[in-house]
């Protein structure tokens, strides 16, 4: 049987997220790290100044890291400091330091046995938080097994087709599973509310403070999952609000590396808005094939794989090119100042943008035209210079 449940889509939504966040940011590592480089490994005992980007087939950060710090790799362990936000995405994922910041994981084993005293936000096929482990504020899992043994001092919200619960939850638990255990042991100070074919198999060693809530969710034999009619609504609000946010903090760490990066980019669209589109188009067509053919030959391959990653990447960026358009096109239409270094200018661009797309018949039109014309600044605005013979490098005023 097919079930296909929402947690999925959520988890591939994680997944691409932070895989094109990291791959967009270790490429610049050679600019900020100390030794010009990506580095692969932090001694114990040694600290570097953030932001700290890590790149490599096995990638070891036992030092401490004073800032922000991303890592990508097949093999990740972190076993020192990271004194703020750890973004990490990679085959196996081992964490037992201490991280003061929220961690964002993407990977295919997800391993947690460290201190964190913020939120932890974790997609992968396997989930591990250890005995050992401390969560001080949320978790946030998507995968097809998650076991929980640590502590998570507020609550957790779960998707995956197994999980297990054995450890201290200081707050409500929200989970839609196919498989819930609570072992002996496990023990939550607030709720359990959760929804699945079958209900939870609940130790007699496990202490729920809470109410207890389950609500059947029926997989029918087509494979299609049977949603009540009032709850799809509430989905597709939910579903909303995340875009937006996954949305804005891609523009949000973008902007902290290239201050100018979104305006600079979005200026062909105020300038050369159908030479823009046309651009946009062609690229939109022509990529794929010479992708397909880049692969044909040796030599090729190289050229294929980096424009296999760089196409998605583009492909996500253009919603909020055109967003960044949008509030500066609106903000000097109605002559808005720019506040909070322009958040809710793009913040009103991707609403408008949210909102376009919910009409059926006019989602796939103004989600082509959006495609198209953040293709076509992106390249314009890197590969041309302006039809005044000015760099692009310059800053657009709001």
């Amino acid at each position: 049987m097919n079930k296909k449940v929402w947690w999925k889509g959520f988890f591939w939504s994680i997944n691409l997220l932070f895989l094109a966040i990291l791959l967009g940011f270790s490429g610049v590592a050679s600019a900020t790290t100390m030794n010009a480089e990506n580095l692969d490994h932090l001694a114990a005992g040694e600290t570097i100044e953030g932001p700290g980007f890590f790149a490599g087939n096995v990638v070891k950060v036992d030092g401490n890291v004073e800032g922000t710090t991303f890592v990508s790799g097949q093999d990740v362990r972190i076993n020192g400091n990271i004194n703020g936000d750890l973004f990490v995405a990679s085959q196996t994922i081992t964490i037992s330091g201490t991280v003061t910041g929220n961690i964002y994981g993407a990977g295919q084993a997800l391993t947690f046995d460290g201190q964190s005293e913020s939120d932890v936000f974790f997609a992968g096929q396997s989930i591990s938080i250890g005995q050992d482990a401390s969560i001080g504020r949320d978790l946030f899992a998507a995968g097809a097994t998650i076991l929980q043994e640590g502590i998570i001092q507020r609550n957790l919200f779960g998707g995956g087709a197994e999980i297990v619960l054995s450890g201290q939850i200081g707050g409500d638990v929200n989970l839609q599973t196919d498989s819930l255990k609570l072992q002996d042991g496990a023990n939550i100070a607030g709720d359990l509310n959760y929804k699945g074919e079958n209900e939870a198999d609940i130790g007699t060693g496990a202490t729920i403070a809470g109410d207890t809530d389950w609500e059947f969710y029926e997989t029918m034999d087509s494979g299609t999952t049977a949603v009540r009619e009032t709850r799809r609504p509430v989905m597709k609000f939910v579903w909303f609000l995340w875009s937006l946010v996954s949305a804005l903090l891609v523009w949000f760490l973008i902007r902290i590396w290239r201050p100018t990066f979104w305006q600079n980019t979005a200026r062909p669209l105020a300038e050369q808005p159908l030479k823009t589109l046309g651009v946009g188009l062609l690229t939109l067509l022509v990529v794929p094939p010479m992708i397909i053919l880049a692969m044909i030959t040796v030599i090729g391959i190289p050229i294929a794989v980096i424009l296999g990653v760089i196409y998605p990447i583009a492909l996500y960026l253009s919603r909020i090119i055109v967003a960044v358009f949008i509030g500066q096109w609106l903000a000097k239409r109605f002559k808005w100042p720019e506040l909070h270094k322009g958040v809710w200018l793009v913040l009103l661009g991707l609403a408008v943008l949210g909102l376009l797309g919910l009409p059926p018949f006019v989602k796939f039109l103004s989600s082509l035209l959006t495609v198209m014309a953040g293709l076509g600044a992106l390249v314009m605005a890197h590969y041309k210079a302006t039809p005044e013979g000015t760099s692009v490098q310059t800053e657009l005023d709001v």
